[in-house]
């Protein structure tokens, strides 16, 4: 179940690259594929399934004998039939995800988040959970979106992804200071030379000086 995840995470990212290019491309700035190249898929998103299995995860080796992933039905079932079992409602956001029902993730999500008190402390999940509300309210991090990436961060205040989303929160809604300041956090952690922190340092400097040229700065 490791690949599922992980094949939905990429899929997140490839998502949050067009999001990003919608708001940034305009000044030449990609920063999104470079930058997660580097982060790869969180080590929390893919640890979900581990331990003891699921029953989702448990019935898919029945059925399968193999790693191949259930279908979208059979992980809703699954879900409505063991509706205290946060893992089985993250592999249905997930899996929704790649499906491209971006509502039905959120509500997946929500329902995993709400039901383990492990999935809820687990960042990678808050910040997946955001970028499918993000998503399906039209590629915008406004509102819940943003909620959840600040409780990401609040869990773990370096967590690469939520500094990223921070970032294009802040920047969408023009706080091009705050938006310099969460990439500068992250810039830190990768290594100095790579295309990410070269894409980074470009972003950040962007955002620097459209912060210079709002109204109120010198």
């Amino acid at each position: 179940m490791r690949v599922g995840v992980t094949h939905a995470t990429a899929a997140i990212r490839s998502h949050l690259q067009a999001r990003m290019g919608a708001w940034m491309l305009s000044g030449g700035i990609l920063i999104l594929a470079a930058v997660y190249l580097w982060i790869g898929s969180p080590p929390e998103a893919t640890s979900i399934p581990t331990g003891q299995p699921t029953p989702a995860v448990a019935q898919q080796s029945a059925l399968t004998g193999s790693g191949d992933a259930l279908s979208l039905d059979t992980l809703r079932e699954q879900a409505q039939r063991y509706p205290r079992d946060g893992r089985g409602w993250a592999l249905l956001a997930y899996a929704a995800v790649e499906a491209n029902a971006y509502a039905e993730a959120g509500a997946a999500f929500e329902k995993a988040v709400s039901v383990s008190t492990k999935v809820a402390a687990d960042p990678g999940v808050l910040c997946d959970w955001a970028d499918a509300l993000g998503m399906a309210q039209g590629g915008t991090l406004r509102g819940k979106p943003t909620e959840l990436i600040l409780r990401a961060l609040a869990l773990r205040s370096d967590y690469p992804k939520a500094l990223e989303m921070a970032g294009s929160a802040a920047y969408e809604d023009r706080q091009f200071a705050l938006a310099a300041d969460y990439w500068s956090r992250l810039l830190r952690q990768m290594p100095q030379g790579t295309p990410g922190h070269l894409a980074l340092e470009e972003g950040i400097a962007r955002a620097g000086r459209l912060a210079a040229q709002q109204p109120g700065k010198s």
